[in-house]
Parts: structure tokens; sequence; C-alpha cells
């Protein structure tokens, strides 16, 4: 297995470690291993649920890779993207994602694609992407049913971080736990459910993912599809991409978005 995850069992369990340092970047080689290792687990007749957390103390993950996201690479970037997501959506097992300290962006989408979320105390949540001159497609899907399209709006269009306790308090996560509790925590979360028949509790999550497919309205591959169609070409996104890069601060285009541009259908 590639050294960009740590998977290790722990009884019936994978844990997934998301091992990129020093800040667990969520690059082309990472979603790879993460797919093969997801892969792997479901073809496990022994394994029943899958863990995702971040390796070492500083964080899960800051985010994808910014330069993966330039226009000459963010088309085939996104498509994986959308498989890891779907490859999550689709597993026979059940997910849970552990966060601990720092989780942007795709991160933030990584553990909600999960079926659970257990995060630290010390955990610091946010969609960043406005703030480098893009939008998150697939948290755009997947943070309004949990909290609302009045917060889910606050949280994307303004890119500022949320605490994991306030991240509890708006139903955007299952817990939130002391740091050094947060793996025993979401064992403890996940022994009830793995207590039940394996057979029963994969056909209720089916079901379950299924319903969440019809609140989404669209899918992930729809939304990345509409995310190259809106940014590839569009100046403030080679703008701040290449300002956060260069490490200066982005010089926007004046004035507002001409009115035929597209939304979503």
């Amino acid at each position: 297995m590639s050294s960009e995850t740590n998977p290790h069992e722990n009884g019936s369990v994978l844990v997934i470690e998301i091992e990129n340092p020093p800040v667990n970047i969520i690059d082309s080689k990472v979603i790879a291993s993460m797919v093969q290792a997801i892969d792997a687990a479901g073809s496990n007749t022994d394994c029943r649920a899958i863990v995702i957390v971040g390796a070492g103390d500083k964080g899960f993950s800051a985010g994808a890779s910014i330069e993966e996201h330039l226009p000459e690479h963010a088309p085939e970037m996104i498509g994986k993207l959308v498989e890891l997501l779907e490859r999550l959506g689709e597993t026979p097992l059940v997910t849970l994602a552990a966060v601990n300290g720092f989780c942007f962006g795709i991160g933030v989408e990584v553990a909600l694609a999960c079926d659970f979320i257990v995060v630290s105390e010390d955990c610091k949540m946010g969609i960043p992407e406005i703030t480098v001159g893009c939008y998150p497609p697939f948290a755009m899907l997947q943070i309004p049913p949990s909290v609302g399209m009045r917060k889910a709006k606050q949280m994307i269009l303004s890119g500022t971080p949320i605490t994991g306790s306030e991240a509890e308090a708006i139903g955007l996560v299952n817990k939130c736990v002391p740091k050094e509790d947060l793996l025993r925590e979401s064992m403890a979360l996940l022994d009830p459910v793995l207590s039940n028949s394996p057979r029963i509790v994969e056909i209720a999550l089916r079901n379950l993912r299924s319903l969440d497919q019809l609140v989404h309205g669209t899918g992930h591959r729809r939304m990345g599809e509409r995310f190259i169609s809106d940014l590839i070409d569009h100046p403030d996104y080679s703008e701040g991409l290449n300002a956060f890069l260069e490490k200066r601060k982005p010089e926007w285009q004046d004035g507002r978005e001409p009115e035929n541009a597209a939304g979503v259908d």
C-alpha cells in the first residue's frame, strides 16, 4: 500500500490514516491510495467499518493540492475527487471520519462523505475555497441538508472556519470530544452499530444513502462538471490560486458576474 495512507486493522474496523506531511494535503496520490484501501476493505468479508483519520498531531487535512487545481490540472483532479467521494458513498461498509485539529476544503468534503463524524475539541473546520477564487462543489451538496441553507451560505461564502463544538451544535458532526479520546469515542460510536446484523445494517445503510442522494438532487459528478464549466477559464480562478501560491493578496476583477452566468440546473 502507498505511503500516502497508512491503513491498519482494529478488529473489524479498517483505520485509514491520511499520511502526507506536514499538513496531510489530499492530492492525487493520496486519493489513489485511499480508493485502493476502501476497495480492499469492501472486499474483505471480515471488515465492517472504515475510520478515516489524519496522521500526526496537527490535523486531519489542510485540503486539496492548490497546484493540482490550476487550470491545466483541474479537470483530472476534480475527476479523482469525484471518484473518492463516490467510493465512500458506495462502499458496503459503515464509514466514520475522526477529525482532529485543522480540517479544510476537501478534507471537510471527505469527512462529510462519511456516515459519521467525530471531531476533537481542538478541531477547526472550514471551507476556504471562496478566498482563493473558487467554490466547494461537493460541500454545496453536503452541508445544506445537515445545517440548513442559511448556515451553509455563511460557511461557504465567507470561508470562515468553525470550531468542533460549533460543528456539533449545528448538526454538522455527530460528536465533539476531547482530543485524547478521539479514536476511543469514535470506536464507541460504532460499537452499537456493529453489534447488529451485518447484512441488515448494509441494506439499511444502502437505503439511507439513496435517500441522501434524493436530497442532494444532483450528484458529485455533476457538480464536478459544473465546477470546471464555471471556473476553468475564469480570470479570478487563476488569480486566486496563483496569489495563494505566490503568498500575496489576490487582485479580483471589479463588478458583478454577467447576468447570463449559469446557476445549478
